[in-house]
Formats: structure tokens, C-alpha cells, sequence
């Protein structure tokens, strides 16, 4: 009997979750939002509502949805009911659970807090049951294609395949020039997620009013104490996001109303999830001009500007926004020199800290563990901030790298001197490289292996729910993809032609990833002997191979490549 048919046989009979082909799901949950973004440009809202009633109902889009909740960072956090769905049969069966929507109500939210980045203050996160959870996901499904295509054309937070690095390229674009705009609105509400009017919300968001008010209504459990909701949505729920983003919806057109208007004052808005920056040529037009047009826009919507946070700043003194520091520095005859984008000063202190907590948290690791746990650290942050001016932040944050290295090694061996640790602990092969000699695992330099480049921003019609860009969004993934890795993992997705071979479905840049060796070997770095596959999909194979070794322990291993 082969491999091959041994391990189709598990995945049908012994665990029916194996079984579902997640590139059929992917398509048909595809054409139907196709068909609601075709229905919401043509203002056919009750075409539209038969295609959300359509998709709520099919399998594909339940399986969509307990996949996503099962595979993201919060898979084994539970809520209220401590429930966690870890096996493929209680996947299975939450699918059909999901499935009945008679009788349904929502169990109130498991609130917890976590610290914000100055540690003075908290931020309430609510988490619903995994039950609650697949449910709004599933609603999502239908909710994000009408959200995409109505939203603002700078409106890049929590949007499908919109990045902070295209709302930073859009600042550069914006401000680049010698006559662009000279005054920075920085605006943010005040406890956008908690303040939002529950009125405005079931008026215009179009999924079922019931459903959506119980959501809303559930209540929280803080101290073991049942608080009752009036205001807001919960950060925790996954529709909350697309919620958020249709309340601001709008704003750029109240904003940048008049084309000629917005040419004459140098108007720009650029939005990222609820922060937001408006340009002006002049102070006073933002003071008495777009903050009260701003003001009048979220009054319905329960919310307002922070007065602490919100405030007008020259572009010559800087702003941050999205951790990075963006400014134009005067010239001596005091004119504007270029734009120049680099790391804030709080991103910086923010790695210095991490770095530091690691060592300090290193205890009795070896140098392959300490590797292990850095090296993730290290290149999320080098990856979010590689498309600016970086080079000498990067050298910087290597230094440092460098000093907590040679300290961590006087801890360990405080009788050897700086030459001893440097023979035992750094390759001789490559200067001043933080290498286990054991393993062979090496400690990345941000100046040397992370590779810096222009982001190309996505246009700004660009809607990943219309058929109509399928092969835009393909070949920009697939580019994203190819230059975000090295030279190996560039060949290895070229060999794959971009996509996982277990669900044959694209490695996008945010997937996690992982390597599977078909001889077991992971030393055997041959690019027919390895597969690159999404780290879910790695688990489900692992899983089902383990199942196939207990029916059939002579069956050989199943090549990806």
C-alpha cells in the first residue's frame, strides 16, 4: 500500500477535519464576496442581503471561520466557558455547532487588561468564547467585502492586504515635495473602541440587526464581577476591526470634500486604524477649519478627539506615527530640506528593552536557545522598519546587540578575558558573528542580513474581494514575499511557485511559515529534500503522519516537494 494512499485514507475515515480541501473552501467564500462587492457597487442592498444569508450558511465559509480561530495567536486562549477547540474532532464538530443560529445568545466577554507602552495605563481587551468567536468570524467573511469596498482610499488599518508601510509611503508622497504641506494635524480619538454609539452601529452596519445587538449587549466579567455594555465594541472580537473602520469611514471625504479646496490648502489625509495625520499649508486652517469638520463628523458616532494626544506640529520639529520619526530638517539659509523617515526614538528603546529582558530572562540557555529566542525579535522589528532610512538605527541596535552579548558571557564566565569569549562564542569564519559552533546557528546583524527596500504602495482602488484584481494581488504578494526572505527561501518559494503545497493556497508575507524536510533531515538543506509550508498546515501534516505511523509503522514519508 503507498504512502500516499494511507495518508488519503486516515485523513477521509479516522479525522473528517483532514479531509476538507481548504482551496475549494477558499474559492467558493471568494466568489461569493465577489458577488456581494459586484451587488454593493451597483447599491443592490437586497441582493446583497441574500448573499450574506447565502454565505452564512455554507460550509465552506464555517470552516473559514473555525480555521481562523483555531490557528491564530488567541487558538488556546478560552473565554467564560474555559472552552478551547485543540482536536481536529472538536473542530469538526464546532463547524456544525456554528451552523445553528436558533436560539443563540452570546455568553458574556472575559475582560483582562494589558499594559499600554508608557506601562502608566491599561488597555481593556474583552475576550469572547471560541463559540463567539468562530460566529463573528464567520460574519466578518461577509461584513469585509462590503467594509473594502466603501472604505476611504487612505484608510489602511485592518484592511485586507494593506500594511502600515503603504500609509507610510503615502506620507512620503504627500510631503516629499518642496511645496507640499507645511503643518501636521496629529489627531486621535479618545477610547475609540469603548465610546462608539451603539445606535450609529446597528443603523449602518448591514449584517443582521439580533445577532449584532446581542454581541453588543453581552456584557463583561471583570473580578468575577458581570459589568453590562452600553457604548462601544470589544478589542478582542474579530469583527471589531471592520466595525471600527466603517464608524471612520467617510471622514476623508468630509475632510477633502472640494478638489479644489484641498489643491489650494495643501489638504491630505492618510488614516491608520483610528490615528490619523491631515496636512495643511497653513496652522489656521487646521485649527479653524478640519478640526471642527472632524468634531461634527464623529459627534453621531459617540466619539471625539483626544485633546491630549491631538495636536498641530510643524513638519521641521517632527512627528511620529507608526513608530517611525518622519521630519524635514532646516538648511542653514532656513529653507526645508528632503523628507527623511526613520526609527522613532520610542521604536528604538522599545527593541533596546526587549533585548534586554531576553538577556536578563536567559538564565541557563544555551547559546542555541539564546539564538533561538533573539533572532525572532530581531528581524520583526528590522522587517516592519527595512522600507526607511534605517542603516545607522540598524548599526545602533548592533552595538547594542553586541555589548549585551559580551556581558552575557562575563556572566557566565567572569575569570575569561574578552579574547576567550570572542574565540568561544563568535565564528572565526565570519568577523564578530554570534555563532553556535554545535548547531551552526548564527545570531543575524540587521546592517548585513536584513535587506532594505523601497515599499511600493498598493493602489489606493485596489479591492482584494473583486475578481477583477486577483492577478494584482497575486504577483504582489508573490513580490512582497520574495524579497522580504534570502537567497535560499527566495529559490525555495520560486521552486513552489509561491504556495503551500499541503493547502495550495499563497504564502502571503504575514503567514508563519515553516520547513518541512522530506528525509527528516534538517541538516539536508537540499532544495528537493525541503518544503516550505504554512505552520498550521506543518501541524496538520505532522498530525496525520503520527495517525498513518500507528495504522502502517513501514510507511514511508510523504514529499511536498
Amino acid at each position: 500500500m503507498s504512502s500516499a494512499f494511507v495518508l488519503l485514507a486516515v485523513q477521509r475515515q479516522v479525522r473528517p477535519w483532514f479531509s476538507i480541501n481548504w482551496k475549494t473552501c477558499n474559492d467558493m467564500v471568494r466568489s461569493l464576496q465577489n458577488r456581494i462587492v459586484q451587488s454593493v457597487q451597483q447599491g443592490a442592498w437586497r441582493k446583497v442581503k441574500r448573499l450574506i444569508h447565502l454565505l452564512i450558511r455554507s460550509f465552506s465559509a464555517r470552516a473559514l471561520a473555525v480555521k481562523r480561530v483555531t490557528e491564530n495567536k488567541g487558538k488556546k486562549t478560552a473565554g467564560i466557558d474555559g472552552k478551547r477547540w485543540l482536536t481536529p474532532d472538536q473542530k469538526m464538530q464546532a463547524i456544525g455547532t456554528i451552523a445553528r443560529w436558533q436560539g443563540y445568545q452570546p455568553k458574556a466577554l472575559k475582560r483582562i487588561r494589558i499594559p499600554k507602552k508608557d506601562k502608566s495605563q491599561t488597555r481593556p481587551l474583552s475576550i469572547p468564547t471560541m463559540e463567539d468567536r468562530a460566529r463573528q468570524a464567520l460574519y466578518m467573511l461577509a461584513l469585509a467585502p462590503i467594509a473594502e469596498t466603501l472604505a476611504d482610499g487612505n484608510s489602511y488599518g485592518f484592511r485586507s492586504k494593506r500594511r502600515c508601510a503603504d500609509a507610510i509611503d503615502q506620507i512620503f508622497k504627500v510631503l516629499r515635495l518642496k511645496g507640499s504641506s507645511q503643518w501636521i494635524l496629529e489627531a486621535d480619538i479618545k477610547g475609540f473602541f469603548d465610546n462608539i454609539n451603539f445606535d450609529w452601529i446597528l443603523q449602518n452596519i448591514p449584517i443582521n440587526k439580533k445577532i449584532l445587538s446581542a454581541w453588543l449587549n453581552c456584557g463583561f466579567i471583570e473580578d468575577r464581577t458581570f459589568h453590562p455594555t452600553t457604548t462601544g465594541v470589544p478589542q478582542g472580537g474579530i469583527i471589531s476591526p471592520v466595525i471600527g473602520n466603517r464608524v471612520l469611514d467617510g471622514l476623508e471625504a468630509v475632510i477633502c470634500n472640494n478638489p479644489r479646496y484641498k489643491r489650494i490648502h495643501g489638504i491630505n489625509f492618510v488614516r491608520y486604524a483610528d490615528d490619523f495625520i491631515v496636512t495643511a499649508k497653513t496652522k489656521e486652517v487646521l485649527e479653524n477649519e478640519i478640526i471642527p469638520r472632524i468634531n461634527a463628523f464623529l459627534a453621531p458616532r459617540g466619539v471625539w478627539l483626544s485633546e491630549k494626544k491631538t495636536r498641530i506640529t510643524h513638519i521641521s520639529e517632527s512627528f511620529d506615527f507608526l513608530g517611525q520619526t518622519i521630519r524635514k530638517y532646516r538648511r542653514s539659509d532656513d529653507s526645508l530640506g528632503k523628507i527623511q523617515i526613520e526609527p522613532s526614538r520610542s521604536s528604538v528603546d522599545s527593541i533596546k528593552q526587549k533585548i534586554t529582558e531576553t538577556f536578563h530572562q536567559s538564565g541557563q540557555l544555551t547559546q542555541d536557545e539564546l539564538i533561538s529566542r533573539l533572532n525572532p525579535v530581531l528581524r520583526g522589528w528590522a522587517n516592519y522598519h527595512r522600507h526607511i532610512i534605517c542603516g545607522e538605527t540598524f548599526a545602533e541596535i548592533d552595538s547594542f546587540v553586541w555589548f549585551r552579548i559580551m556581558r552575557w558571557g562575563k556572566r557566565r564566565h567572569p575569570a575569561k578575558t574578552a579574547p576567550w569569549l570572542a574565540r568561544t562564542y563568535f565564528s572565526q569564519e565570519q568577523p564578530w558573528t554570534f555563532q553556535d559552533k554545535v548547531s551552526g546557528k548564527t545570531l543575524i546583524r540587521l546592517t548585513r542580513d536584513i535587506q532594505t527596500f523601497r515599499h511600493i504602495k498598493i493602489q489606493g482602488s485596489a479591492n482584494p474581494f473583486d475578481i477583477q484584481w486577483k492577478d494584482y494581488f497575486l504577483h504582489r504578494e508573490q513580490s512582497l514575499k520574495m524579497k522580504s526572505t534570502g537567497h535560499f527561501l527566495g529559490k525555495l518559494l520560486t521552486q513552489q511557485n509561491g504556495f503551500c503545497p499541503h493547502c495550495n493556497q499563497l504564502i502571503q508575507l504575514e503567514d508563519e511559515t515553516r520547513f518541512h524536510y522530506t528525509d527528516g533531515d534538517s541538516n539536508n538543506r537540499n532544495y528537493n529534500n525541503v518544503s516550505m509550508l504554512h505552520k498550521s498546515c506543518l501541524s496538520a501534516y505532522q498530525y496525520i503522519k503520527s495517525l498513518v505511523k500507528q495504522v502502517h509503522p513501514t510507511v514511508s514519508d510523504v514529499c511536498y516537494a
